[in-house]
């Protein structure tokens, strides 16, 4: 069995010399100097906010900074580097079009827009750091994003979910079956649940499968969650459904 199977298999995963306290937002990583790991520290980079009272434009982005730390003490520069500017770069996408709707409203017209945007460690374990940013537009109504940076812990690299699984695994498949099962089960249970799937009169908006991409991290379980932004996979009110995979769907499969 692989070491990453092995992870993915334990319950509750715990850091032998990483003693963390995550405050969200604008908060800070604090871990224990001593550890055998590299160490990931997330701060507080840059605060965007705005507020057009006339226009009734609003906006509050927080961008966080990773720092990550080798074995040896040293800052893994590069890594940090290119992980800070993935973060960066996805939020200020955000800004970049708040900023560009802020200058389509005309004087005397009400944009009735407001952009927020925060982050929070959902893992940090001996294998995988995972960030989660999450992002609301409000515009009369309102759009949800979720987005997940994941990083092998000891190299510093981002990792997508492929990286996970073997070549030629078929892990789309199993995943994106596992999930077709829990929104059906979901739907059976409680009728206020929606998810688009098995309507014929909307056959193009059913979800097909999971992108190779997909945002995922994982719990404190060891096991897969994929995640989905507002509108992805069933209406708006569903927010951004996530949805946990057990490590029994997918063991074989694992590197």
């Amino acid at each position: 069995m692989s070491k990453l199977s092995s992870v993915l298999k334990k319950t509750g995963i715990a850091v032998a010399a990483a003693a963390m306290l995550v405050t969200m937002g604008a908060g800070t990583v604090v871990t224990q100097a001593k550890t055998s790991l590299p160490v990931y520290k997330v701060s507080l980079a840059k605060k965007y906010t705005d507020h057009q009272k006339d226009k009734r434009m609003e906006a509050s982005v927080k961008i966080p900074k990773v720092k990550i730390t080798g074995t040896d003490g040293k800052v893994m520069k590069s890594e940090s580097e290119k992980l800070n500017a993935a973060i960066s770069s996805y939020q200020n996408k955000f800004i970049k079009d708040y900023k560009k709707d802020v200058a389509d409203v005309k004087k005397g017209e009400k944009g009735n827009e407001s952009l927020t945007s925060g982050y929070k460690v959902v893992t940090d374990n001996d294998k995988m750091f995972c960030l989660r940013i999450d992002t609301v537009i409000a515009m009369g109504g309102s759009q949800s994003y979720a987005k997940i940076f994941s990083v092998d812990k000891k190299s510093g690299k981002q990792i997508t979910l492929k990286n996970l699984f073997k070549k030629g695994s078929g892990y789309i498949d199993r995943i994106s079956d596992n999930i077709k099962e829990q929104m059906r089960a979901q739907m059976k249970a409680d009728e206020n649940v929606m998810y688009w799937i098995d309507d014929p009169e909307v056959a193009e908006s059913n979800f097909d499968a999971i992108a190779a991409d997909q945002s995922f991290y994982l719990n404190d379980k060891g096991n897969i969650v994929i995640c989905f932004n507002e509108g992805d996979v069933g209406p708006m009110s569903m927010g951004c459904p996530s949805f946990e995979i057990p490590h029994k769907v997918v063991s074989d499969i694992l590197k």
